[in-house]
């Protein structure tokens, strides 16, 4: 092999050190400045949902007072004092049977049973109707804003006799147990 003279090492040395930072260029500082642009775009990301959590951590006592306004509507309206559900139970049903037209012949409340946390009133009563007008009265009954459930319906022949059926309707609603008397009920 021939010996390199001083000017074609030279060459060469410039030649390597070209391919060396072509090489450097095309394999690290190319991808480095995607990643950078990956990166900057991410940083902007995580800026905004860092400014949007700023900004929902400010919200926490303002939204800490509407979850106790909530709670305590919820409690007032699942929690009603005993001596009031009857009556408006019972207020409901003559108020629902006399807009539909038909005949209430009696209304019996019972007494309330503890089941779990909840305390459920039975309440029947006797209506006497033809049969589409019962149909209508049973769905009625179950339809917001009411908190009534039809648990049992028996129909027989009415007392006038014609097409009038009479029928015995047990409905139920529900409350929560005042909070002293909660976990104290049979299941």
């Amino acid at each position: 092999m021939r010996r390199l003279s001083a000017r074609e090492r030279g060459v060469v040395a410039v030649g390597i050190g070209v391919v060396a930072i072509f090489l450097v260029g095309f394999l690290v500082v190319r991808p480095m400045r995607r990643r950078a642009a990956t990166l900057s775009r991410q940083a902007a990301t995580f800026a905004a949902r860092l400014t949007e959590a700023r900004h929902m951590y400010e919200q926490i006592p303002a939204v800490r007072q509407v979850v106790t306004k909530l709670q305590t509507e919820v409690a007032q309206q699942f929690r009603p004092r005993q001596a009031e559900v009857v009556p408006d139970v019972v207020r409901e049903i003559v108020e629902l049977n006399r807009d539909l037209g038909l005949r209430l012949t009696s209304v019996r409340p019972s007494e309330p049973e503890a089941l779990g946390e909840c305390l459920k009133y039975p309440i029947n009563f006797r209506v006497e109707a033809g049969f589409p007008q019962l149909a209508r009265l049973l769905y009625e009954i179950e339809q917001p804003p009411r908190q009534l459930w039809v648990e049992g319906v028996e129909i027989g022949p009415g007392g006038r006799g014609g097409q009038e059926l009479s029928a015995s309707v047990h409905v139920a609603t529900y409350t929560l147990k005042p909070p002293g008397e909660a976990g104290h009920g049979e299941g």
